[in-house]
């Protein structure tokens, strides 16, 4: 039942209940069929199904401000508000996004690759439309993973003191990627598996139907109903309403008809802001993603043979479990690869939830503790915790290391989870080393000299949404002591010098191993090594520079202070990447082997330079 000239939003209003359930299952099959045979986020798509088609039921995406969070769950709204052909193109180069993009779509009032901000976003939607005196529902669709995040607590805080009217729809399905942690987390799933609350409201309600008490017993039921939110069960009521935030719920978050009955309510309601607290089961539709919803979570092409850097970090530090050390993530241990050291060895990985900036100062202060605290974070979500670097590690020099996960371009996740900005980030600030290993046993060894030797500062290593065809064996049995120095990959009787930070070093020797060309592996950006600056101060005329990351505030600023050389750099510009694969963002951004080859040639061509072996280095 694909849409025609009307959006299918607007057709579902006309639809039977019968006819909803079977475009529910049309929808989920799109979706299956498109992500598993592709890319993407697969069961928390599936999840939301119901939810959405009962949500546009009752609001308008056009004309309602409806915001999701994080938006990776934002399949079935892009396929109900215009985008049903173009979903297949969905995470392709030039295809439509894999998040919410108010580029995109007028019905996409927020752009989102991180979680948390829906409730930061609709309070703003409510204060421009005071100003403005519109009127419409601001709606936040916010799953319980991301209910956990500072932001989304500090902007609950502030909902009733703004007196902002916010509709907050909490899609409840115990998962963010890997399973929920927290208290919040706790008491939700507590509710939610507790029949007894909605059986006792069903036995009062059917013992009042014939009483003559009127009011009375009204008054009475809602004093009993309180009693039972607040102090019989452990739920979530009372932490909202203190907030003086209105809840409602749980509610089956897969059945239409229920749905529309508690949305249609909470848009009616208009004292002040308020939940809908919405169950749903993440993968439902399809056995295989219910039962493996983490699994299932994201699903991407993966070379076969190839292992991840992130499962290189795993096993590595499974190697060290017996080391004293504590690995922290945020509600990432499968995409970090800590998985692999929590199935062995759970009280050495601590899940906080998607919280970077506390976690970052637990760390801190766990080192002051004595412990040495490994923070394993994707490198676009560690941006959320700068001002916890700078002000609760960095100032006090305190030891922490600081494991960067997809650092550099990720490709079809786009512009949101691009980690091409910590190398300028974490550069500026003082105190800190900055290693980028140049391979998968580079960097194993980097994680083992750091555990055993131990940190004297806070250490960040990079690398990026890779992996190469090793074995993980092999990699145990060589894991040696290192430091950050930088490494000749190839030498030359050449002025000409190629710097190539950290693995995409791989791309620039296999474009210019057979150019008279030296190459240079570069393993640290901070400190910078002194003996190959001394090098390219005395001997080098044409100076490359290959980073994976942003060329303003990136390591090439460094090597633009050497006088009286052509720098030619190449990396990230100033610009945004959008989605495409991976091996298509290295070629846009002139980091591929044919680009790298191509500009190389078009730069030196017929040039010819001076034998470095002619000159001497001068002491």
């Amino acid at each position: 039942m694909a849409p025609q000239n009307t959006p299918l939003y607007k057709a579902l209003k006309n639809m039977s209940y019968k006819e909803l359930e079977e475009i529910a299952q049309e929808i989920r099959k799109y979706i299956f069929n498109v992500v598993y045979n592709n890319n993407g986020h697969l069961a928390s798509n599936l999840g939301v199904v119901e939810l959405t088609i009962a949500l546009y039921r009752i609001f308008d995406p056009i004309e309602d401000v409806i915001i999701w969070d994080t938006s990776h769950q934002s399949y079935v709204h892009k396929l109900l508000t215009g985008r049903w052909k173009d979903f297949k193109t969905i995470r392709e180069k030039g295809g439509i996004s894999g998040y919410t993009n108010i580029y995109e779509s007028q019905a996409d009032r927020f752009g989102a690759g991180h979680a948390g901000t829906s409730i930061a976003a609709s309070l703003g939607y409510t204060l421009s439309d005071k100003i403005k005196n519109r009127k419409r529902n601001i709606v936040a669709v916010i799953g319980d993973g991301a209910l956990g995040c500072g932001m989304a607590l500090e902007s609950l805080n502030q909902l009733n003191y703004q007196d902002a009217k916010v509709k907050i729809v909490l899609n409840d399905n115990n998962m963010a990627i890997s399973r929920n942690v927290g208290t919040i987390s706790q008491l939700l799933n507590n509710f939610r598996i507790k029949k007894e609350y909605t059986q006792a409201k069903e036995i009062l309600k059917s013992s009042l139907e014939d009483s003559s008490l009127g009011k009375d017993v009204e008054s009475v039921l809602k004093k009993v109903r309180n009693a039972l939110k607040f102090s019989i069960y452990d739920t979530p009521a009372s932490l909202f309403e203190e907030l003086g935030i209105k809840y409602y719920g749980p509610v089956d978050g897969h059945d239409i008809k229920k749905m529309e009955e508690f949305l249609e309510f909470i848009k009616a309601y208009d004292e002040k802001s308020v939940i809908l607290h919405v169950v749903t089961t993440k993968g439902k539709g399809f056995e295989e993603t219910e039962k493996s919803p983490t699994k299932y979570h994201g699903v991407s092409r993966k070379e076969p043979n190839k292992v991840s850097y992130s499962k290189i970090v795993g096993h590595t530090l499974s190697h060290l479990k017996d080391y004293e050390f504590l690995a922290f993530t945020g509600a990432m241990a499968d995409g970090t690869g800590l998985n692999v050291l929590q199935e062995i060895c759970p009280d050495k990985v601590i899940d906080m939830g998607i919280t970077e900036p506390s976690i970052v100062t637990t760390a801190s202060a766990l080192s002051l503790g004595g412990v040495l605290p490994v923070v394993d974070i994707y490198s676009t979500f560690m941006q959320r915790a700068f001002d916890s670097l700078i002000h609760d590690v960095a100032l006090q020099e305190i030891p922490v290391l600081f494991l960067l996960d997809r650092a550099g371009l990720v490709g079809e996740d786009g512009p949101t989870h691009h980690g091409v900005f910590d190398i300028a980030y974490t550069r500026l600030i003082p105190n800190v080393e900055i290693w980028t290993p140049l391979n998968a046993q580079d960097l194993a060894n980097m994680i083992y000299t750091s555990v055993i030797k131990g940190l004297k500062k806070p250490r960040f290593i990079r690398f990026p949404r890779d992996g190469e065809t090793i074995e993980i064996q092999n990699i145990i049995d060589n894991l040696q002591i290192v430091d950050g120095e930088w490494k000749y990959l190839k030498m030359a009787d050449s002025g000409i010098y190629a710097l190539a930070v950290g693995t995409i070093s791989q791309n620039v020797y296999e474009a210019l191993k057979d150019y008279n060309v030296n190459i240079i592996g570069v393993r640290s950006v901070k400190p910078l090594n002194e003996y190959f600056l001394e090098i390219l101060e005395q001997r080098a005329e044409y100076i490359f520079v290959y980073e994976e990351g942003s060329l303003k505030g990136g390591f090439n600023e460094e090597i633009s202070k050497l006088r009286n050389k052509k720098i030619y750099s190449f990396g990230v510009k100033d610009e945004f990447v959008s989605h495409a694969t991976r091996e298509e963002q290295l070629e846009e951004c002139d980091l591929s082997i044919k680009a790298i080859k191509e500009n190389f040639e078009k730069i030196i061509g017929g040039v010819k330079t001076q034998s470095s072996k002619k000159r001497e280095i001068k002491k």
